[in-house]
């Protein structure tokens, strides 16, 4: 049941990645644009402004679900790297699950948030707010997958041994 769940997250986070790859590409032609428009034609217009943060708010809520299953968040380790593999385990699911109860009253507040939002314009591009803001609680559901993928490993590393790398935190 885990390596399918495994097999699942690899394909989401793949096309996570290509998301994440073409919006930054996108990004750095939007801005580029921008800066040549302002610097050189002395003209701006608010639509690359807006868009290139929008993107990147997208970006930020993915990539943070691939950064939960590859545990590259910031942390302070130090306590956590004395402890025995069993433990890291324990203490990682522990925690994990606290965090996976944090992100379902997240997603609840950002799904009032964007209905609230919905009626709202964006200036610029003349979009609901409601799509910007949607990308909190798109991010969280991926954050949520993947840190359940993370609970199991440890889980399976606790009581069964599986996975080597489960324990790390």
């Amino acid at each position: 049941m885990l390596a399918i769940y495994s097999k699942f997250l690899d394909k989401l986070e793949t096309l996570e990645k290509i998301l994440l790859a073409a919006s930054s590409a996108a990004m750095v032609v939007i801005i580029v644009y921008q800066v040549i428009l302002r610097y050189c034609f002395n003209a701006s217009n608010s639509w690359s402004e807006e868009l290139a943060r929008y993107l990147f708010i997208y970006d930020v809520m993915l990539a943070a679900s691939i950064a939960i299953r590859k545990n590259s968040h910031l942390q302070v380790d130090f306590l956590i790297n004395l402890l025995k593999p069993k433990q890291k385990a324990a203490f990682t699911s522990v925690a994990t699950v606290l965090g996976i109860v944090f992100l379902g009253f997240l997603f609840s507040y950002s799904l009032t948030l964007c209905t609230a939002a919905g009626a709202n314009i964006s200036p610029g591009i003349k979009v609901s707010m409601a799509v910007p803001y949607a990308s909190m609680p798109i991010g969280v559901v991926l954050m949520i997958l993947t840190s359940i993928e993370v609970v199991l490993k440890n889980l399976a590393f606790l009581y069964k041994g599986i996975d080597k790398e489960a324990g790390s935190v």
